[in-house]
């Protein structure tokens, strides 16, 4: 009878021991794995300046904690929602097999439309949102709560937001690099522009684009080939590769430094519009990748060997 027990009272023991084995390894695995976060695509707001703002966040759903993620920040056009543009410019499988955190944010309304604030304030700008410290606090927000490679925060958009990319990228020191399609630099960011770290462009326009011309206009908007022209001088580029599609009715214009770093590139669309579109087919790669592959070369000091 006691040897009955005695072995009863064992296999209990070493039951117990799995038990407790099991919990501290599953806790472990939530510990890295999420951390008791948010992860997916969901709405998050802060407050700022008094406004509340909106943005919407996607993380990988293999997120882990124990890794440092590149952020890329992704902005609408005028009149668009953040909501919209995550089916436009859906970057969330890239995100995922390339693993980065993307933030798409919302635009406060100027007559109605939302829009961002991509001039310094003067007596000609139509807006006083602070969208620049916005941006910045975002980032803060972001990053007290996952895991974010500071030195790998990136700027994209479309149109008004393309020139809000060259807006952070002429006055922050966080952007290493920065994507614009359909989109320009505002003559008072061409003129003014601050850039003080090496800031990797890429630029995505469409030579037919009615909206934002490609030979600028008097209105404000800055041809896109002085914009090209200011950051290849600015990044010292001046040694340049061009590649066709096959039927060449899309170019790329790679510019590199003297160590060969490709700081410049831009991807002329002959008889293009005015669009983010995610059909355009340059090589096998749509205007999604074409940013990422470009971007993700580059952290805050520079390509990424």
């Amino acid at each position: 009878m006691n040897e009955v027990f005695y072995k009863i009272k064992s296999i209990l023991f070493i039951l117990i021991l799995i038990l407790i084995f099991s919990c501290e390894e599953n806790e472990e695995a939530n510990d890295i794995n999420s951390d008791a976060v948010e992860i997916g695509l969901f709405n998050s707001v802060l407050s700022h300046n008094n406004l509340t703002r909106q943005f919407i966040v996607y993380v990988p759903t293999n997120y882990n904690s124990e890794i440092d993620y590149p952020l890329m920040i992704n902005f609408h056009g005028f009149g668009g929602t953040a909501s919209d543009f995550v089916e436009t410019a859906d970057m969330r499988s890239l995100a995922k097999s390339e693993g980065f955190i993307i933030i798409y944010p919302q635009g406060t309304n100027l007559g109605g439309y939302p829009h961002w604030n991509s001039s310094a304030p003067s007596s000609d700008n139509k807006s006083s949102v602070d969208d620049f410290g916005f941006v910045e606090a975002m980032i803060e927000n972001i990053s007290s709560t996952y895991s974010i490679d500071e030195n790998r925060v990136y700027a994209a958009g479309y149109s008004n937001g393309g020139f809000m990319s060259y807006y952070l990228a002429c006055n922050s020191t966080k952007f290493a690099a920065i994507g614009s399609v359909a989109g320009t630099m505002i003559d008072d960011s061409y003129q003014n522009c601050n850039a003080l770290v090496p800031t990797a462009m890429i630029n995505i326009h469409g030579t037919a684009d009615s909206v934002v011309l490609y030979d600028g206009d008097s209105y404000g908007s800055t041809a896109i080939t002085n914009v090209i022209n200011w950051w290849k001088n600015f990044n010292s580029c001046f040694n340049e590769d061009v590649i066709t599609n096959q039927d060449e009715s899309i170019e790329q214009q790679i510019y590199y430094d003297n160590s060969g770093n490709p700081y410049v590139q831009h991807i002329k669309i002959y008889n293009g519009g005015h669009y983010w579109s995610d059909k355009l087919d340059f090589n096998g790669k749509n205007t999604s990748q074409l940013i990422w592959d470009f971007v993700s070369q580059f952290n805050l000091d520079g390509t990424i060997n």
